[in-house]
């Protein structure tokens, strides 16, 4: 119980420090990603400006997915299911991993499958390879050894299906990430996905935890057994249910977005991403009204509350937080549609937006398309 107690305040405080970083790196990977976006927008493709500004936009979706994955490690984001081509996510991981993982440790990859789909949480299955591949790494830093990493689409009869526990039969995706390190003791593999079980030193930290990578291939409709051989190594297998649905294709241009004409009125605290999206949604097609303080925005909007089809604010401001913010105006005006948008914030996610009467909820750094296709979302219900 003790040790457990310590595990949860650990993981607390893990939080509550990711949390802190990830709202100030989101502010200020909103301003980079979205002037990038804009400036793709003003240089033609055939200038080689263009493809360093490509190269900055990748860059900054990569870092925009670092926090989430830092979020994610201290449980602090919500599960977002989506089609997803699953190998894509898994390159990109182990790409991340080469660069982290000593190179005594041979990295194989054998990814049958390249277009196949699953519904799931990019960040938490990036999670989970990362993990998967990290606890295995650990393991051989001392010997060096061999990271073997499977993909492959499989089709699971009934019999095969009775392998696994809860898995169902039909078309699966089959991940085997596999190690030649010494492999686990007979003795506590039973244990090894229960909450708060490790076998790290202090210095190593401990991960995830096995028992969140069980959960999280758990919430995905998903099944993972472990196979392990004292002196030989481990194996992790991973089944996850194939989906029908495609995964959406990112706009090509600013043109590609969906576009409008009604009057948003924006408020955020940071001068920078108030002038940065004013450019990006007048581009768009809207009038926009900008405003760096709750107080002044609740002013505005007191003197013409018709005058605005939809308010989007930040969540964390000085004087006031955009949900107090957004009840007030909501009190001005009931039927007003508000987003609330936030780098970080413990006080609203997209179940608590519902719950608020808020139209939805923007995790920060704003992505032009992503945003686009919420307002309009938004705007298309009234």
């Amino acid at each position: 119980m003790e040790t457990q107690l310590k595990q949860a305040q650990k993981m607390e405080s893990i939080g509550t420090l990711a949390g802190g970083i990830a709202h100030d790196f989101n502010n200020i990977m909103a301003i980079i990603l979205g002037n990038t976006e804009l400036a793709l927008d003003d240089v033609p493709k055939w200038n080689s400006a263009h493809s360093s500004l490509e190269e900055i936009k990748k860059a900054s979706l990569r870092a925009k997915n670092i926090v989430k994955q830092l979020l994610s490690f201290s449980r602090k984001t919500d599960q977002k299911l989506q089609p997803i081509q699953i190998t894509s996510v898994i390159k990109d991981a182990l790409k991340f991993l080469r660069s982290t993982i000593p190179t005594t440790i041979n990295i194989h990859r054998d990814i049958q499958t390249t277009e196949e789909t699953i519904l799931a949480d990019p960040t938490q299955i990036n999670q989970i390879i990362m993990n998967l591949c990290i606890n295995a790494s650990q393991a051989m830093e001392q010997t060096g050894g061999d990271l073997n990493v499977t993909v492959a689409k499989v089709i699971l009869d009934n019999n095969s299906a009775k392998d696994y526990p809860d898995l169902k039969s039909g078309d699966h995706v089959k991940i085997m990430i596999s190690d030649t390190g010494p492999g686990i003791d007979p003795e506590i593999i039973g244990q090894i996905f229960d909450p708060y079980f490790t076998t790290k030193e202090v210095s190593k930290g401990s991960g995830m935890g096995l028992s969140i990578v069980h959960g999280i291939v758990k919430s995905h409709s998903g099944t993972i057994a472990v196979d392990s051989s004292q002196g030989k190594g481990t194996k992790f297998i991973i089944f996850f249910p194939l989906a029908t649905e495609k995964p959406m294709v990112e706009a090509q241009t600013i043109h590609d977005i969906p576009r409008g004409n009604e009057t948003i009125l924006f408020v955020d605290d940071e001068l920078s991403i108030t002038k940065m999206v004013q450019r990006m949604f007048e581009r768009l097609g809207y009038k926009v009204e900008t405003t760096t303080t709750p107080r002044d925005a609740l002013e505005r909007f007191s003197l013409n509350p018709d005058n605005f089809d939809l308010v989007i604010t930040d969540m964390t401001m000085p004087q006031m937080t955009g949900v107090k913010l957004a009840k007030k105006l909501m009190d001005i005006r009931e039927d007003i549609p508000i987003i609330v948008c936030a780098g970080h914030s413990t006080l609203v996610n997209e179940e608590k937006a519902k719950e608020l009467s808020l139209a939805a909820y923007i995790m920060k750094p704003i992505d032009m398309q992503e945003t686009a296709q919420t307002i309009r979302k938004v705007l298309d219900k009234k």
